[in-house]
């Protein structure tokens, strides 16, 4: 053999060597030099959230559920066969109350989803730990421990070692005086992520026993390292960007009084990072929020926030949170991702995530229910407010570890619903409290927030404190924070309003039997429903509108952005199809506010966007004839949990002019609040869903996604209703639900019958100016609107006098034609500027 061959054969038996031979791992944490805090690190995540701390160099748990755990995300067994070594110290914490378990769950995968997020919340694995009341178990397996085995401290060690086609385990508990106890047993293949664990199981008394954790540690062949798991301690980021100001919040995890409290922001300019500004982190939402002014927005920007976590010893170690501020689109028709109502057992929706990622969205909004109370597989705490606050956070959290990768290179406009303040219906009646043994007895249908004030506020902080400023920052009663306001990008106007926040409960009108937000049949006269004082949108949001609907500044098309439809289009509710004739607790009622909001908004051609409904609609208000006013789409919820239909066909109600496609249950409605409503298309749940798996439970629920986009160009508005495990990276007409796609005009969006049209006015110097209409009569404004194009005769509804003001609100000039009225002839008038 030549020398030459020589050294490739050397080589190629190193290369299989070194391919043969597994990497050995180690990885171990002491917590001995992380300051005393909620949030365990990066490396871990804990469920719940707020039964866990660090105190005092170790690892407790304060919580009085069962199978409460800390998840290690960072280093986990791999597949295939090698060894691996596992040791804890642990102890009872005060007395040992008797049936108590703590110790290591081993391999923990989700048999539906590979995901290590979706793991931690559904993922199964092999339970190895001590009962106290004298047991060492792994699995089925056990073992007495001594008489006189000391529980308040003791080192638990496990070796697993490959054996034929699967591994041996070997298990072993001692205590401070080297009392204990050991067991084997057998294991075919386990791989997954590892966890500490306090109360595997319920017991019979319910009486929690806590336990402490420290010197986890980790080593062998059969494990793997993934950094790229680890979460924190920056979580994620939102921002948004409107007339050269940007807005951007940090989300950070519950820190210590004696961690770092300041977040800095860096842009990149060129090759390097430049330091922009710190803020401080608020102690009681755990987010930082930055403001930029005089934003050059034409160019994408990439930016970093830095945190420096301190540790004991005085050392430190800087994080790093990226991410893009993109330019504004004024050039291109601005894409709209809508999505709402995350109920947790879909969780991380990941089908949903996927195909966002392809649209590639301009802009995203997630319009409420960011969080149930179920989601996480635990319940919420109520009082006091610093416990409800954590719990809330760690629901909260799955939110941003789902859909922050999105959320980190877009603007994003995210508000709260009912359940993010732990209410399953809310009529906020601007802010009032409620006292919670009212709540106990009217808990769906009295008006206010039962929540501590200071709960609610942290859920407004960490929704929507990254909005454009609230047009009127006032707080309600309580002293609970607005966020109504206002926004444009990609030249498409976007008003963001709470439609729950100043609402009036229905206790306020009811006096019939059972809920009082629930009507089983119609009234004998349904007027009682409606009083002078019962509130929609409340004055100052309606105010609001008005002000927003005459508001044109760099802005061709209008958007209304609330959390439910003002209707009720739901005929069949939750899992049992319970008909319900109404629904107080829709945006149909009370019908007088809903008229006026959707009034005020046909008057600038306003498209509405709303959720909340968990069933997808795309429909057109009327007011006082159908489709007299704007259209309005309900995106799909993301998962849903409690089911809705609209199935008017199947109870025999009448609707009547269906659309050209002939779907079933579309048409002309007139639901229940005597509210006139043209459903264009509907997405039904199928009408018995497929219980497993999760993703195929999902589908058969419609759950899913919605896509608007928005010509600005052709004032187009297209809308698209995307079915949970769609795949759009393939084209399928089984991607949508059916009725879409649809596209429609921006004028649609005032249906009223038009009586004729004023003089045309051809306008030179501006391109696509603004006109405002205003009746002479009764000074009302007509309606607003900036023209595709230089010449425009206004349109209008009645035979009367009115004054047209034309013009561009970017530089304030306008001209104004006073008593025009219904031209039968050609004449045009000119508008130089």
């Amino acid at each position: 053999m030549t020398k030459r061959y020589s050294l490739l054969f050397a080589a190629l038996i190193f290369v299989f060597f070194a391919c043969s031979q597994k990497q050995f791992i180690e990885f171990s944490t002491d917590f001995n030099n992380t300051y005393n805090r909620v949030w365990i690190g990066q490396d871990f995540w804990s469920i719940p959230l707020e039964d866990w701390r660090i105190q005092d160099g170790r690892l407790e748990n304060v919580g009085n559920r069962f199978n409460m755990r800390v998840n290690l995300l960072t280093c986990m067994l791999s597949t295939g066969p090698g060894s691996a070594e596992i040791s804890v110290r642990l102890g009872v914490l005060g007395e040992n109350g008797g049936d108590g378990t703590a110790g290591i769950r081993l391999g923990i995968i989700d048999k539906e989803e590979s995901d290590p997020r979706a793991a931690c919340y559904f993922g199964t694995g092999l339970d190895i730990g001590v009962n106290t009341n004298g047991w060492l178990f792994a699995g089925d397996s056990s073992k007495a421990l001594p008489d006189t085995f000391d529980y308040k401290e003791m080192t638990m060690s496990l070796r697993l070692s490959p054996e034929g086609s699967g591994s041996v385990l070997r298990v072993r508990v001692v205590d401070k005086a080297g009392n204990g106890s050991q067991l084997e047993l057998q294991v075919r293949k386990i791989s997954g992520l590892l966890a500490l664990v306090n109360q595997f199981y319920r017991t019979e008394n319910e009486k929690i026993v806590h336990f402490w954790f420290d010197d986890l540690k980790i080593s062998g062949t059969k494990l793997k390292m993934q950094p790229e798991n680890a979460f924190g301690p920056i979580l994620w980021a939102m921002y948004t960007q409107s007339r050269g100001t940007v807005k951007l919040t940090a989300q950070m995890p519950p820190l210590g009084d004696n961690d770092n409290h300041k977040v800095v922001l860096e842009l990149k300019k060129k090759s390097y990072w430049e330091k922009l500004d710190q803020q401080d982190i608020q102690m009681d939402s755990y987010t930082a929020t930055f403001r930029m002014e005089n934003w050059d927005a034409t160019q994408d920007v990439p930016y970093r926030l830095v945190y420096t976590q301190v540790r004991k010893d005085g050392s430190n170690q800087k994080y790093f949170y990226t991410g893009t501020i993109r330019r504004d689109p004024v050039d291109k028709p601005l894409v709209v991702g809508g999505m709402t109502c995350q109920f947790g057992t879909g969780f991380p929706y990941s089908p949903v995530v996927k195909n966002l990622t392809i649209h590639n969205p301009d802009l995203l909004y997630f319009s409420g229910d960011q969080i149930y109370e179920s989601n996480g597989g635990y319940g919420i705490i109520r009082f006091p407010a610093d416990r409800a606050i954590l719990n809330y956070l760690g629901k909260y959290y799955m939110f941003g570890w789902a859909f922050g990768d999105l959320m980190r290179n877009r603007p994003t406009i995210c508000t709260p619903d009912d359940h993010d303040v732990f209410q399953g219906n809310l009529w906020g009646e601007s802010g009032k409290k409620i006292p919670f043994d009212q709540w106990q007895l009217y808990r769906d249908s009295i008006g206010g927030y039962v929540e501590p004030a200071a709960m609610v506020n942290v859920v407004h902080k960490t929704q929507c404190s990254h909005l454009p400023d609230p047009y009127d920052p006032a707080p309600v009663q309580q002293d609970i924070c607005v966020f109504y306001t206002d926004l444009v990008y990609g030249r498409i106007g976007f008003a963001i309003v709470s439609d729950r926040m100043f609402k009036t409960g229905p206790k306020a009108v009811s006096f019939w039997s059972g809920r009082a937000d629930h009507l089983q049949e119609r009234l004998p006269d349904m007027s009682v429903l409606e009083r002078p004082w019962l509130k929609l949108l409340g004055d100052r949001q309606v105010d609001f509108l008005k002000n927003w609907v005459v508001d044109w500044r760099a802005t061709d098309m209008k958007v209304l952005l609330s959390q439910t439809v003002f209707a009720n289009i739901a005929t069949h509710h939750g899992e049992d199809q319970m008909v319900l004739y109404a629904d107080l607790d829709s945006g149909g009622w009370p019908k007088t506010g809903r008229d006026r909001a959707i009034d005020s908004i046909r008057k600038g051609f306003v498209f509405h966007i709303a959720g909340d409904q968990h069933v997808p609609t795309l429909s057109q208000y009327g007011i006082d004839e159908f489709q007299d006013a704007g259209w309005v789409f309900v995106t799909p919820a993301i998962y849903v949990g409690y089911e809705r239909r609209f199935l008017p066909d199947r109870l025999g109600l009448a609707i009547a002019n269906p659309p050209a496609h002939g779907l079933p249950n579309t048409g002309q409605y007139i639901d229940p609040f005597d509210n006139l409503q043209f459903v264009y298309a509907v997405g039904n749940p199928a009408d018995e869903p497929a219980t497993v798996p999760r993703t195929r439970h999902g589908q058969d629920k419609s759950s899913g996604y919605g896509i608007i986009r928005f010509d600005q160009q052709g004032r187009k508005i297209t809308v698209e209703a995307y079915r949970y495990l769609a795949d759009v990276s393939k084209q399928s007409p089984n991607n949508l639900f059916p009725g879409w796609p649809h596209t429609i005009d921006q004028l649609d969006n005032y249906g009223r019958q038009i009586k004729g049209k004023l003089p045309a006015i051809q306008v030179n110097g501006i391109e696509n100016p603004v006109f405002i209409v205003t009746n002479e009569n009764t000074g009302d404004l007509e309606y607003a609107l900036r023209i595709n194009g230089g010449i425009w005769a206004p349109f209008v509804f009645t035979n009367e006098k009115f004054t047209v003001k034309v013009g561009e609100p970017d530089v304030n000039k306008w001209k104004v034609f006073n008593h025009l009225e219904l031209s039968g002839s050609d004449q045009t008038m000119v508008a130089d500027f």
